[in-house]
């Protein structure tokens, strides 16, 4: 067969040229440590390589969400810790204020504290995280979840939606418990003791009583305490009253029928209408004359105090009525109830609060497990992707001299034939 010229340099050309692709592949490799440059080097590897870099870039982000969940708890933590010996602290007040060799001034002087105490408690519940966030108040972190309203009592604003993150492929964790469950929904000692309680004034003319039956509905912290009560006009049945709510202010019981008498037929009714649409089935009555003694039933200027608890209660409402207690102590039967079950509704306070702590510490527990499983699966990925990329630099390098030799050769090669010609042999 015959080789024309062209076709010899061409052919050298092609050789030259793919010799120095592969060198330069070669020194690519060498250079950069990685076997696989391209997904054409070995499409294999290459596909699996990228589905663990992907994995591997969510274990990072689960680390970083981790890393945000732990300080999170972390506040949370310490905040319940600084609550609980606040609680502790206000104990220790309420069991010197039920020694009856404390007089009316020390009980007043305790209010005092428990009055600082409950507003130190205000500022904890509503603690921020290092990001400005509500910690508290479930998913609306940018409101405070408990508010001091204009008559005193206190509201929670939050929700009940726990936040949480994505720590691993399966498993999201829960942030924060929510204020609502862990100072509002307490069960109340005092409703447990009487969900209604009446008090007669010493000073009545009458020695008659309120008579309550049943429970009311579930009330909004505003609504939950002492109803002072005084009869306005006995010469009608049921006799007509003026209530003065719990926080102060007169309640008009004729709405929405105006006009109509105070009665405590009315005030049952008020209190029977929940704030949560719930109802109850309290009932409230005087005795009347006849067919009672008529020492027996009350007369105009008749006063009582009507005590309405609920089943459950918040913390911050408990503590304010504990400090009004205290630094208005008369010494009457419903001040010393009061302080009687305080010690109850304290341990029920710190307990909400301790299994809110232990509740922290095993969702701390369960982080640290899946972080330390994250950390597991992202070593062996890291060894997936370094044996499907990595280079065998001895491989590489002996690969390197030879590809470097053939080179050279095909040069050396090249620079022969193509300067022969048949003219240098025509003399």
């Amino acid at each position: 067969m015959r080789v024309s010229t062209s076709l010899i340099n061409h052919s050298n050309t092609n050789s030259i040229l793919k010799k120095q692709t592969d060198m330069f592949n070669t020194s690519q490799q060498l250079g950069t440590g990685k076997r696989v440059l391209t997904p054409s080097d070995d499409p294999v590897a290459s596909t699996l390589a990228f589905n663990a870099k992907n994995k591997l870039a969510n274990i990072e982000q689960y680390g970083k969400n981790i890393d945000y969940a732990e300080k999170s708890l972390q506040i949370s933590e310490s905040t319940l810790d600084t609550i609980h010996n606040r609680l502790q602290r206000a104990r220790q007040l309420m069991i010197q204020a039920n020694n009856d060799t404390l007089g009316d001034d020390g009980r007043k002087t305790i209010g005092l504290e428990m009055r600082e105490i409950t507003y130190q408690l205000e500022k904890l519940v509503n603690t921020k995280d290092e990001q400005g966030n509500y910690i508290f108040s479930g998913s609306k972190v940018d409101t405070a979840p408990f508010a001091k309203q204009t008559d005193g009592s206190y509201e929670y604003q939050g929700d009940a939606k726990e936040r949480d993150v994505q720590i691993s492929d399966s498993v999201r964790t829960p942030l924060n418990m929510t204020g609502k469950e862990i100072f509002e929904d307490i069960d109340s000692a005092l409703f447990a003791e009487s969900p209604i309680t009446s008090y007669p004034s010493d000073s009545n003319t009458s020695t008659g009583d309120i008579a309550a039956t049943g429970s009311q509905a579930f009330l909004n912290g505003n609504q939950i305490g002492d109803y002072e009560i005084e009869i306005t006009n006995d010469a009608v049945t049921p006799p007509e009253i003026i209530v003065t709510g719990p926080t102060g202010s007169v309640i008009d019981l004729s709405a929405p029928a105006a006009g109509t008498a105070n009665t405590l037929e009315a005030l049952a009714s008020y209190l029977n209408s929940g704030a949560d649409a719930s109802t109850g089935n309290l009932a409230l009555a005087l005795p009347v004359s006849p067919p009672a003694p008529a020492d027996q039933a009350p007369v105009t200027g008749d006063s009582f105090t009507l005590r309405v608890n609920n089943e459950k209660q918040d913390m911050l409402t408990g503590m304010q009525r504990l400090a009004e207690t205290l630094e208005g102590f008369t010494g009457a039967e419903k001040d010393a109830d009061m302080l009687a079950s305080s010690l109850n509704d304290l341990d029920s306070w710190l307990n909400s609060v301790e299994v809110a702590r232990t509740e922290h510490g095993t969702r701390r527990n369960s982080i640290d497990a899946i972080g330390g499983n994250n950390d597991n699966v992202e070593l062996y990925l890291k060894e997936q992707v370094s044996n499907l990329e990595d280079l065998d630099y001895a491989e590489a390098l002996g690969q390197f001299i030879l590809e470097q030799t053939a080179l050279q050769a095909s040069q050396q090669t090249f620079s022969k034939t193509a300067t022969m010609s048949l003219f240098n042999y025509i003399s």
